[in-house]
């Protein structure tokens, strides 16, 4: 089996995998190698490959590719990104993310009016949600104001309290 991690730039890899010892061995037969790899302590998008096969007695190969995975998010100590997609306005919380943004001196504001102007806006766009919908969600920033961005509809969107909480949290060690 042949794993590879890939990174940015552009998911370029593979990182280096170092193998560490055999899995096991049955008389001269190796059946496998564990290994580990080291990431750099960064926030970073990754994702997976490789390939899956044997080699027979007659040396010939037989192989198959393992797909790569979704790309993901990891923040630099090693949490991925939770995936949160708004069952209601179907925006993603983390697809328009981008491991590269400056960080502001301080962020810009977020009041009380501003929450109440989203969800207007929510509302004429959406429909009406109940009370129990608000009373439940929190407004997420996708570009937090602190990394540039803006209280404007387009980058907010609703998340149940605590999966904003587990999303701010990844974010706030961009």
């Amino acid at each position: 089996m042949q794993i590879e991690f890939n990174t940015e730039p552009a998911l370029a890899g593979p990182v280096n995998v170092n193998t560490l010892a055999p899995i096991s061995k049955i008389g001269g037969l190796q059946t496998g190698l564990l290994g580990f790899t080291e990431l750099p302590a960064k926030t970073t998008f990754f994702n997976v490959a490789g390939a899956v096969g044997f080699i027979g007695v007659n040396g010939a190969v037989n192989a198959k590719p393992i797909p790569p995975t979704a790309i993901y998010l990891q923040n630099k100590i090693g949490q991925n990104f939770p995936e949160y997609v708004d069952p209601v306005s179907k925006k993603d919380a983390e697809s328009p993310i981008n491991t590269t943004w400056s960080k502001l001196a301080k962020s810009p504001d977020w009041t009380t009016q501003d929450r109440y102007l989203y969800i207007k806006t929510f509302s004429e766009t959406y429909g009406n949600q109940s009370a129990d919908f608000w009373n439940t969600r929190e407004v997420h920033h996708i570009r937090p104001r602190i990394y540039g961005g803006s209280n404007e509809f387009d980058n907010l969107m609703p998340i149940l309290a605590p999966n904003h909480r587990l999303i701010s949290g990844c974010l706030k060690i961009l």
